[in-house]
């Protein structure tokens, strides 16, 4: 129950909670070798709900942004993950996932294909400004410590609302860190928000 009435809406950076989430979970052995493929699994998963109830737990959460970029089309694992969050209220937003060729650097081959995001922080700061100035929120909680989003919260603020940034300590950048009107490091409410 929300102990004042100060509407929230949340903004997750699915790379970003992501990243920090291996991170934190390699750094506290939550990780197991699969038998067969050798691939490192996480034994602590995130529970979204629990996730949203924490982080907005002073405020009247509203509703949820949640941006990711996928390949296309989206598998039924990935499409059954996005209709849980829809379920908590939470739109998804998504961007192609996109891939670059690497060459070797010795005989110019193409050794792989690299997948990277684009476009997903300019929606995340897009989304989070247009609500800004319809005043569809007083308080923007926004999962990611990325620094780029330094300028979208400091001018969100000029603004009159409020933004916390949520993040791993581990992915959690010195100027947004700064800039926020508060912090919560995910580390420290890590076991409320596991499966």
């Amino acid at each position: 129950m929300a102990t004042n009435n100060r509407k929230s809406m949340v903004f997750i950076d699915a790379s970003n909670l992501l990243g920090g989430w291996w991170t934190y979970c390699k750094a506290n052995e939550f990780v197991t070798e699969d038998a067969i493929t050798k691939k490192l699994q996480l034994t602590k998963k995130i529970d979204y709900s629990k996730l949203l109830k924490e982080t907005t737990k002073d405020t009247d959460f509203i509703r949820g942004y949640f941006y990711d970029a996928v390949n296309e089309p989206i598998d039924h694992k990935k499409q059954g993950f996005f209709d849980k969050l829809r379920s908590l209220e939470v739109t998804v937003v998504t961007k192609k996932l996109r891939h670059k060729d690497v060459q070797c650097k010795h005989c110019k081959k193409v050794d792989m294909s690299v997948p990277y995001q684009k476009g997903v922080d300019v929606a995340l700061v897009t989304e989070v400004m247009g609500l800004g100035f319809e005043k569809a929120y007083e308080v923007a909680i926004i999962i990611s410590g990325d620094n780029d989003f330094v300028d979208a919260i400091n001018f969100i603020k000029t603004k009159g609302l409020k933004v916390y940034v949520v993040s791993f300590i581990n992915s959690l950048g010195e100027d947004v860190m700064r800039c926020a009107d508060r912090v919560i490091q995910l580390d420290k409410i890590f076991d409320k928000i596991t499966l």
